[in-house]
């Protein structure tokens, strides 16, 4: 079984990953979200007060690109840990590996690089501190976990050396962002109809050009028990295509749960990628948060689109039965712009809309043996068992 919480973590990702390995719990943090460099965010902080001190061993912690919402979180958890926390390694492409690091200044990033130069904490120990991309030539390279395998998805090798040279134009780019559409309001899906759900998914796709969301550290996590997880971090719908088609050569790659890339942004979710992919289950982690270009007539950003959750649907219901639920939206947050969702029009279209019962805890969701369940606590405790 694999355990997945979307701690609440507002506009960014912050994922605590556990999973059975035999009579052990196993795990691995994904991101901390944004927040502040001295203290742990709320979210997560909350978590660790939970863990019991002698089961704060990660496998793994993943910080999958330089963007706050995914950093910021992560650097007081490295420079000033919890009681007993230990990573065995943690997955981060620094911008020296994008190339010679003179020139660039992102002092999140560059902070987070301080800390693991200084030799205090293991770092790419998988690919002996060498970037964790996916090679041009030999295609999805696989990590194996203690009970878990990681098939890495993004980013390719050249997506990775993009973000060096188009750094400055993409953040200028993203401060010159404006809203384009705007929606009504939270009603945007009352009475739709299957004609609504096609026209959104029909509209023009524009995809994500940004460099640091193309570098993003994506992959599909299997389990033994036949479950299988897609973390999609913000990574490119086309270099997640990409990939998916080397390991599955085709369409229809059988997924239990997708965390939807870039917070079920419309640019990051394209009708390519939803055809690549069999999966009913999808988890956003939002607040409705920062970035998206449509957003309510109130100013307030959208996330997630209406179209990319319409490209899901309409792919899910072609390939399910007439009139049946397809499709599962799992929310950290019960926002605005996540509780429109839970439209009755949307329901009736074969939409379930799954939101946290605790605001401060995120929601917790379950995979056992392919089959995608909401978890109500730490799926057994966690004993001395030997190695």
């Amino acid at each position: 079984m694999i355990r997945i919480e979307a701690l609440p973590a507002k506009h960014g990702d912050c994922l605590w990953v556990e999973w059975d390995d035999g009579p052990r719990l196993r795990r691995m943090l994904i991101d901390g979200g944004p927040g502040g460099t001295r203290e742990l965010p709320t979210g997560l902080a909350a978590r660790f007060a939970r863990q019991p001190e002698n089961q704060r061993e990660f496998e793994l912690v993943v910080c999958t690109h330089i963007d706050d919402d995914h950093l910021a979180g992560l650097l007081p958890l490295l420079t000033a840990p919890p009681k007993n926390f230990s990573a065995r390694d943690i997955w981060f492409n620094a911008l020296e590996h994008t190339g010679p690091a003179d020139t660039l200044g992102v002092v999140g990033a560059q902070r987070l690089t301080e800390c693991l130069r200084s030799g205090r904490h293991p770092w790419n120990v998988a690919t002996s501190g060498e970037p964790i991309a996916v090679p041009t030539r030999t295609g999805p390279p696989q990590f194996p976990l203690r009970g878990l395998t990681l098939t890495l998805l993004s980013p390719w090798a050249e997506q990775l050396t993009a973000l060096r040279a188009h750094w400055q134009r993409a953040t200028a780019a993203r401060a010159r962002r404006q809203a384009r559409d705007v929606l009504g309001g939270t009603d945007l899906f009352d009475g739709a109809d299957a004609r609504t759900l096609a026209r959104l998914a029909a509209r023009p796709y524009h995809a994500d050009d940004k460099a640091p969301n193309g570098s993003s550290i994506a992959f599909l996590a299997e389990h033994p028990d036949g479950s299988r997880v897609l973390f999609g971090a913000d990574a490119h719908a086309e270099a997640l295509v990409r990939s998916l088609h080397r390991v599955w050569h085709g369409n229809d790659f059988p997924v239990s749960l997708v965390k939807a890339p870039h917070h079920g942004s419309a640019h990051n979710t394209s009708r390519e990628l939803v055809a690549a992919l069999r999966c009913a289950n999808w988890l956003i982690s939002t607040d409705g948060g920062h970035g998206h270009r449509t957003r309510f007539a109130d100013g307030r950003s959208t996330h997630p689109a209406p179209e990319a959750v319409a490209r899901i649907m309409v792919r899910n219901a072609a390939a399910g039965r007439p009139g049946a639920p397809h499709t599962t939206l799992w929310f950290n947050h019960r926002s605005p712009s996540t509780e429109r969702y839970a439209a009755p029009s949307l329901r009736e279209l074969g939409l379930r809309a799954e939101y946290p019962r605790d605001d401060n805890r995120g929601i917790a969701v379950a995979v056992s043996r392919g089959t995608v369940f909401r978890d109500r606590g730490t799926s057994r405790p966690e004993g001395p068992v030997p190695e």
